[in-house]
Parts: C-alpha cells; structure tokens; sequence
C-alpha cells in the first residue's frame, strides 16, 4: 500500500527538533550537508526549527555563578555556540606528557578512568528541566551568526542543549539489552533524527529517524563499532524512517527488518511500513543570492579561492585540474584513484588532481601520503571551507568518485547538478543518481577493477572537456544557472517529502 499522493500538509508553526550531532563535528561532510538541507527545508516549509546539542558550558567560575540570570545566559550561549563553530576537538596532550614517562601514563589512566565514568554515571533519561534552551532571536546582534561555518543558523530558531546526549545514546547502543535514551521533548510536535540514534523522545507526536547507509556492516574497514551501529539501526524499527537512497531502503529491508518489504517507486508496499520515505536529498552548494536572482541572466562567480588565484607552482589553474572531494578513508578509495591519475599521465600535460579532505592519523592516510611525495601532479588542500568547495567545483574539470560504496553520493550529485562530467563507481548510489533528470549525459559509471579503465575515462574526458578553458566565464555561468534550476526542483520535493511523512 502507498500513501496516497494528496497535497502534502502544511508545517506551518509546528515546533520540530532536529539533531546536530553531525554538524558538532570537526568535518561538514555528507550528513553534515544533509542535517543543514534539512534544517532549511523545515524553516522554509513553515516550521519552528530547533537543534539539539550535546555541546554544554557549565560555567564553573564562582563569580560567574553570581550574575545575574540573563547575562550567565548570554555568556552560556556564547560558549555553546563557540563549541559548533569549532567543532569537536580531539584531547590534546599536554607538553609535559611527551618529556616525562609517568606523566603520560597518569595521563593515560586519566583517560581511561574518564571513559569508565561516562559509562558508570550516563544518563538515562533527561527530564525536560534539565535541557537548557537557547533563543536564538534573543541574542541580538551576535557574532555567531556571521560565522561561515554556522550559516545554517539563519533557519533555527533555537538550541536544546542536553549535556553528551548522544555520546550517552551511544554507550546505551554498546549494551546487550537495546534501552534507548529518554529524552522529554515536551512542548515540541516531532523530533527528527539526521541519522540513526539510540533514542526515544517523550511527549513528541512524531519521531522520524534518517537512514543513511550501512556501510559499517557491509565494510570491515569502517571506523564505526559494529554493535553500536547495528543497534543504533534496530532503535529505528518503531518510528518513521527516512532513507537517503533506494539502494539504502533496500538494504535495511534486508539485513535489518524481521520481515520482508519491497519498495516501489519510492514507496512501500507494506501498510505496516507505509511511514517511511526514500528522498533525494538536496545538492550542497550555495551560491551568494545577489547571483542567482535570475538563474536565466546569472553572472560570472570569478574564484576568490587561494588555491585558485596566486600564480604560484603549485596552484590550481581553472580547468585544468579533476576534482575529488570526499573524505580519506579507504571506501572513498583515493589510493586507487591516484594510482589510475598516474597511469593517466594527465599531469605531464599540466591537468593536476585536487583532493580535498583532511588526512588522519592512520595507516590510509601515511600511504596516500607516501605516494603523493612520488606524484607531484596530485594537490592535498586539507578540510576546506564551503567558499572554496564552491570555486573548485566551478572551476574544475570533472569530478572523481571511485567509492566502493556510498549511502547516496552528494559529490556526484552537485557536478550533475551543474553539467560538470563525473567519472564514479557503478555502485548502486551512483547508479540511481545517474537516472535522475538528464543526468546519464554527465555521470559516467566505471568500476574499479581495473585502475587502466579510470586512467582511460579520465584522459576522454579531459580530451572532449579541455576546451572550456578557452572560455572559463561562459562555462561557470552556465553551471550555475543549471545547479539553481536542478536545484529548485530537487529542493521542492524534498519539502514535499518532508511534509507528507511528518504531518
């Protein structure tokens, strides 16, 4: 049985709170893009959007704890809002741990003794009293809103602030019996979840939870815990559910339901599962509006980048580089792309490989690493910020996705968006986006058995692509009337969406 196609309901001043735990890291990367499009989506349907944090200031200092009400609040809000904008940090050593051998081992029983503790005193229920609630129109003229990185801000209209919820919510999903956290939303209509958690809202009417993939069952080499990912996808069982792609939908039916569902055409066929969805998420970019007032008379975006515009000799020249812009782990498999870049010999003829996304501290990074010193046609730019995803993708030559796997593939999903050629996996993520509109002329599928076969697809499209440097202004304005246009359809039915399983 499918819902039935009516128009959807309005959202119109009803009060849903969202999760941030992946905008609170230190990367904004897919489900980071995600939680914003959908943040924005939510406002612009008419919602009252709130965030729930984990991020909390305690303000410890005596005479902090003696001012009055709303200026401890304002200096609360100031420190939550600093925790977003910085993003989780890891533990920093101090300097004493690397001279002085029992000052690293106290430091290490620190830490240890730390983690035990989190899981002797988690909580396991937070009473509505004890999450603190931030206006975000009572802080007037602040400086956070101005921050690149909390652009997403301008669509919420406050935060919930509930002390390591999620990490509590984790440490619940490590146990055998499955008891979520509880967690009093009263006075709010639906709690929306931007991936799967191990939570249970109270005194909400609606609870939807999002399924992005499950990678870290089907690839051994994920960093997430096994047990906690699969429990945190059983705690989605009982509510409604968002999937990000068919190939993800079809996946959880699957491995995850006890019973078997078949989807058609986006819908289930099951009327004990008929609140659920499988959505096209927005794409990622966003262009300044002053640009896309008329997507039919849009002007040239000349790059303000600094990868772009010194003339230095390992800089960037407009279309004259491929473009991978995913993180480094080795499903997004950059050590085979690379190893296909070289036998390409794109780079003796001045067409460079610019990859972005920050490096770990781990074996897949030291060898990417490794191979770069012996390549110097490959460009490591580290996390960038969203100004300068934007000139990339403007300025690149094609996008590069050889993934073994994605939940959905947003990367892929911008260059189609903006008629920029992308060469990506055949898995089955890449395959459904390739359907989508005109697409199958942008996106073209390789597999990754053979690295000649990438270094082939990557000489024919730098062969048939080079000559848009010949006219670099002509060609940006084109892609950006094209992304505003793509864009405005796939954001109308993603609201659509939202509306339909929330009301």
């Amino acid at each position: 049985m499918t819902l039935s196609r009516q128009l959807p309901s309005n959202l119109e001043g009803k009060r849903i709170v969202v999760t941030a735990l992946d905008l609170e890291q230190s990367e904004h990367r897919g489900i980071a893009a995600y939680s914003k499009a959908l943040i924005r989506s939510l406002k612009e349907a008419g919602a009252e959007v709130w965030l729930l944090t984990q991020f909390d200031a305690p303000l410890w200092n005596a005479g902090i704890r003696f001012l009055p009400e709303k200026t401890r609040m304002i200096i609360y809000s100031a420190r939550v809002l600093d925790c977003l904008a910085q993003g989780e940090q890891n533990r920093t050593k101090h300097w004493l741990e690397n001279k002085i051998g029992i000052i690293k081992k106290i430091g290490r029983w620190r830490h240890i003794l730390g983690k035990v503790g989190e899981f002797i005193y988690r909580p396991r229920h937070y009473r509505r009293r004890a999450i603190k609630q931030i206006r975000l129109k009572d802080l007037f003229d602040n400086p956070y809103t101005r921050h690149e990185r909390l652009s997403y801000l301008q669509y919420v209209d406050g935060l919930l602030c509930a002390p390591n919820v999620f990490l509590a919510a984790s440490i619940a999903a490590l146990l055998k019996h499955q008891k979520p956290v509880l967690i009093d939303l009263n006075g709010f209509d639906a709690f929306l979840t931007s991936c799967p958690l191990n939570l249970k809202p109270l005194n909400v009417d609606s609870f939807t939870q999002t399924v992005h993939d499950l990678i870290p069952l089907e690839y051994a080499q994920s960093s997430d815990n096994t047990l906690v990912f699969s429990h945190r996808l059983q705690a989605c069982l009982p509510t409604r559910r968002i999937y990000v792609s068919r190939s993800t939908a079809e996946k959880f039916k699957k491995h995850v339901l006890k019973t078997t569902n078949v989807l058609t055409n986006g819908r289930s066929s099951n009327k004990s599962q008929e609140l659920e969805r499988v959505v096209v998420q927005p794409p990622s970019l966003r262009f300044p509006k002053w640009l896309t007032e008329d997507p039919e008379h849009v002007v040239d975006l000349l790059p303000v980048s600094h990868l772009l515009r010194q003339k230095q000799r390992k800089n960037l020249l407009p279309f004259q580089y491929l473009l991978f812009n995913s993180s480094v782990e080795p499903r997004k498999n950059l050590l085979f792309l690379v190893q296909a870049y070289a036998e390409s010999n794109l780079g003796e003829k001045g067409i460079r490989l610019c990859v972005t996304g920050k490096l770990k501290q781990d074996n897949y990074s030291q060898a990417v690493k490794e191979i770069v010193k012996n390549e110097p046609g490959v460009i490591l730019t580290g996390y960038i910020n969203e100004s300068t995803k934007l000139d990339l993708y403007l300025n690149a030559l094609a996008l590069l996705s050889p993934s073994l796997v994605e939940g959905f593939g947003i990367p892929v999903l911008d260059s189609a968006c903006l008629g920029m050629p992308a060469i990506a996996s055949d898995c089955d993520s890449h395959q459904e986006i390739q359907t989508m509109f005109d697409f199958e002329q942008y996106v073209l599928l390789v597999n990754t058995l053979e690295s000649r076969d990438w270094a082939a697809a990557m000489q024919s499209i730098v062969g048939t692509s080079i000559h848009i440097s010949d006219q670099p202004s002509k060609e940006r304005q084109n892609r950006i009337s094209r992304y505003q246009k793509k864009s405005k359809l796939i954001d109308k039915q993603f609201q659509d969406d939202l509306k339909e399983l929330l009301a």
